[in-house]
């Protein structure tokens, strides 16, 4: 029979290992990424009729550089694919890093406003970035990867949590869209789920890259006073992240721009 000592220290160990299995490092320096809207921050499209206001900070996580031995397994393991849209395996690929962003949202004015928080992410190969339409004169912007409108009273705050499922779908809509999925922006709209949405089945990779760098960002159709206060919590499922003195991956991935559709 366990005796009581035995079942509490059975007990601690479960939950010691299941706490360990949940860690999550927060990455940046400082470990907090700022971005704020204000006033005077011009906008990056505008029109006689309206304006889009969009300002954005860079989260890169510290994934640690491959092993000449690793990264030729890398480039040799790609021949076991047909049609990937990369020239070898991605070191960082789905499921080895698990992240979730954390944000808080303060409107610093005495005036209601409408903002978005989005978040666009980048893997070793290609960055997303969304496009602008123009209808009837007026901005109109393309879906972000994440993206959610909060209405924030005067003075108000708001949090939220980005969690790692929907950035995962954000690693799958990447690697879709830039192995030619038609209509990008439907593909990386947060209610379509790729895995399960026929019209992009056929386009998802048998090999996704994971995320190794997100934008977040306010986008707004007027100027205002609003700050983005968030952390990254990355959990390191694959191995991949960097420890102290390790170097690490640069990557630089190309701009995938996604455009608006063709007007009839």
């Amino acid at each position: 029979m366990r005796t009581r000592l035995q079942q509490v220290g059975l007990s601690c160990a479960l939950l010691l290992l299941a706490a360990c299995g949940d860690t999550r490092e927060y990455i940046g320096n400082g470990k907090l990424y700022q971005v704020a809207l204000t006033q005077t921050t011009p906008p990056v499209f505008a029109s006689r009729d309206g304006a889009l206001y969009i300002v954005e900070t860079r989260a890169q996580l510290p994934v640690r550089k491959p092993s000449p031995m690793e990264m030729m397994d890398r480039q040799t393991g790609v021949k076991a694919f047909k049609k990937l849209p990369y020239p070898r395996l991605p070191w960082v690929e789905r499921g080895d890093d698990e992240i979730e962003v954390d944000f808080t949202l303060s409107n610093l004015d005495d005036k209601p406003h409408d903002i978005d928080v989005v978040v666009n992410g980048a893997n070793e190969f290609d960055e997303y970035f969304p496009g602008v339409a123009v209808v009837e004169r007026n901005p109109v912007p393309m879906h972000a990867q994440w993206e959610r409108r909060y209405t924030l009273g005067p003075k108000d705050r708001q949090s939220h949590t980005v969690r790692e499922e929907e950035l995962d779908e954000a690693a799958v809509d990447l690697a879709t869209v830039v192995n030619g999925a038609p209509n990008p922006d439907e593909v990386v709209y947060f209610e379509n789920n790729s895995s399960s949405d026929p019209r992009s089945q056929k386009y998802i990779p048998a090999v996704i890259p994971g995320l190794v760098a997100l934008r977040l960002g306010l986008r707004s159709l007027e100027q205002g006073r609003i700050l983005l206060e968030a952390s990254v919590r990355v959990r390191d499922v694959g191995d991949k992240l960097a420890s102290p003195g390790d170097p690490l991956m640069h990557t630089n991935p190309k701009a995938f721009h996604a455009m608006p559709p063709a007007m009839p």
